[in-house]
């Protein structure tokens, strides 16, 4: 791509038994108009012949770096093991399972280049697979986004920043790991920016995706978000008005999280008292 972009991309391409899929996931990678790009394709332990599939594009293709570890670590893990490995300025993840549209690296870079305060691209999306469709997802909200992950897992972002947030937390290990690492650019004041425009297409596969896995343990995982970003709530009007709206019936259904803002309040207290007895 002629123009004034030359940060280097790394897509980023985590696979575990998804020998099926990860050929079409690595070809969308390959067709993007962006000419400085890598993609790292890391296989965390399949125990079907995905490993095969992503060798065969590595031997194929110069611009692809292929890791191969032989125990499943899980996503977060193999997602920051494949970013440490990563060369690029900016980093898009992409799931075995999933497609871009071409000129989607080249959008969101030309976004992220010229908008130094924008941590987060991203864009619309859509269904594919056994669904079909436009993925209605709400737009991002600063507001809202601490009660409904706004943003899809493929969406741009500097390393740099990933870095110093600390990549994905080993501690959403039910899922969601994304939209706590969004909750972590949020807090450092980044802004994020929608493309208009459907250039990332969802696979809906017959078996269960990582959000259908993820929602028995709802509590578990905003409980979780919760106490790893408090301050991003705490400091949240929204928060106050959603949460103590009709007290007594949230009560019942936001239990888990009345509890650690109990808590919350209470540390605070007395810190609060300590300094005051301390002078």
């Amino acid at each position: 791509m002629k123009n004034e972009i030359v940060a280097k991309v790394s897509i980023i391409i985590p696979c575990y038994n998804q020998a099926e899929y990860v050929g079409e996931s690595i070809e969308s990678a390959l067709k993007q108009t962006y000419e400085n790009l890598e993609i790292v394709c890391i296989n965390d332990g399949s125990t079907d012949n995905s490993s095969e599939v992503i060798k065969s594009y590595a031997e194929k293709y110069k611009n692809i770096v292929f890791l191969d570890e032989k125990t499943n670590r899980g996503v977060c893990c193999a997602r920051n093991m494949a970013i440490a490995a990563s060369s690029g300025e900016y980093i898009l993840p992409l799931d075995a399972d999933d497609k871009i549209e071409p000129q989607y690296v080249e959008k969101a870079a030309r976004v992220l280049h010229n908008n130094p305060k924008v941590g987060i691209v991203y864009c619309k999306a859509d269904f594919f697979g056994r669904k079909h469709g436009l993925w209605k997802l709400e737009e991002f909200d600063k507001r809202k986004i601490i009660f409904e992950n706004q943003i899809f897992n493929s969406s741009l972002f500097r390393k740099k920043d990933f870095n110093e947030i600390g990549g994905y937390k080993d501690y959403m290990k039910y899922g969601c790991e994304d939209w706590d690492l969004w909750l972590s650019f949020v807090e450092k004041g980044f802004e994020v920016h929608r493309i208009n425009e459907v250039l990332f297409h969802y696979r809906k596969s017959k078996t269960n995706t990582r959000s259908d896995e993820a929602f028995p343990h709802t509590d578990v995982i905003i409980s979780g978000l919760f106490n790893n970003h408090i301050n991003v709530f705490l400091e949240n009007d929204e928060f106050y008005t959603r949460v103590f709206t009709d007290f007594s019936t949230k009560y019942k259904k936001y239990k888990k999280l009345f509890n650690n803002l109990l808590i919350a309040v209470i540390v605070e207290a007395l810190v609060i008292l300590a300094m005051i007895i301390i002078d």
